[in-house]
């Protein structure tokens, strides 16, 4: 029978933990009640049939619901490990650009204030 690694399985819950509370917003000092008003919140926000228009919306609310049954029940999802899924604070307001590191913050202001289209507000 092979050996169990420990420090492995710890590190991945404290991973999945940490994701949650960055995909709800809520910090480590968060109680229950905070935990499900910013469910409610970001579940209304990113529920598909309000978001009829973006594709990224689905995958988000999946997300948040994840996140909400980790954090209270204690279930894991296989979704919460996936470093590839987008979440609100890694992605600019129209979902092009990932906020998450200079370059794609640099496209984001290059295209917005010296883009070549001349679009009046």
């Amino acid at each position: 029978m092979a050996e169990r690694d420990w420090q492995a399985d710890i590190r991945k819950l404290k991973s999945r933990e940490k994701r949650a509370r960055e995909i709800l917003g809520v910090d480590e000092s968060a109680g229950i009640d905070e935990i499900k008003r910013a469910w409610r919140e970001k579940s209304l926000k990113y529920h598909p049939d309000h978001n009829r228009n973006d594709e990224q919306a689905h995958k988000r609310f999946i997300l948040v619901n994840c996140a909400y049954k980790f954090l209270l029940e204690g279930e894991g999802c296989e979704e919460l490990d996936c470093e590839d899924e987008l979440t609100e604070e890694r992605l600019s307001s129209d979902g092009k650009y990932r906020m998450d590191n200079p370059w794609g913050y640099f496209a984001w202001w290059r295209d917005n204030y010296f883009s070549d289209n001349e679009e009046e507000v």
